[in-house]
């Protein structure tokens, strides 16, 4: 047990080392002077992406031996603990939606989660460009095939006309689309004036 432990710390680790690199990445092409809202933004970006890590660990530790996660309240959970821990209450809410017996592997279920808190970063951050409070709705369920499909959408104003959410966008969206394709899952973005779904299918 203390082995595997330490294996996942060690992958888990280095996929933060990752995504602080791919932040590193976008700077170097940014400009010269950042204002203290930006830096405060990245550092909470990263501070809830460590969160969702150590949440996973924590639930592994209450469980040790467990082979997979129940998704539907790991994800409750990790969204939870990144809006008390980051205190952003106050800027969003999260309607929960949520399916039974969808259950993952424990290092699939961290991506999902580490994708599930960047939608949700994103949307605080994008969806209401005055400022009002977000509201969001997370999905969980699993189909008759056993196939796994987690939906999150916002009431913003959605994308910029002409946005390519294949190639286009800024850290958040290019780590969406490789954690996506990290787990073999599919990827699913709509946009309207009602705001923006994000829809990920994991397969069984």
């Amino acid at each position: 047990l203390v082995r595997e432990a330490n294996h996942r710390i060690a992958n888990h680790l280095s996929m933060i080392v990752g995504m602080v690199q791919m932040q590193a990445s976008a700077l170097a092409k940014g400009p010269e002077v950042l204002s203290r809202g930006a830096v405060q933004s990245m550092l909470q970006d990263m501070a809830g992406k460590i969160l969702g890590v150590s949440h996973l660990h924590r639930k592994l530790a209450d469980a040790p031996h467990t082979e997979e996660i129940d998704l539907s309240g790991y994800l409750v959970e990790s969204c939870a603990a990144m809006m008390s821990s980051l205190s952003l209450r106050d800027r969003a809410g999260i309607a929960y939606h949520l399916g039974e017996k969808c259950f993952v592997a424990p290092e699939k279920a961290q991506i999902l989660a580490l994708l599930v808190n960047e939608i949700v970063l994103n949307a605080i951050k994008h969806a209401h460009p005055t400022g009002l409070p977000t509201q969001l709705n997370l999905r969980v369920d699993c189909d008759s095939h056993g196939d796994i499909n987690v939906e999150v959408n916002d009431d913003g104003v959605g994308l910029p006309e002409g946005f390519d959410e294949k190639k286009d966008g800024g850290v958040g969206f290019k780590l969406i689309r490789g954690l996506t394709k990290q787990i073999g899952a599919s990827l699913k973005v709509s946009s309207s004036e009602l705001g923006l779904l994000f829809c990920i299918t994991l397969p069984a």
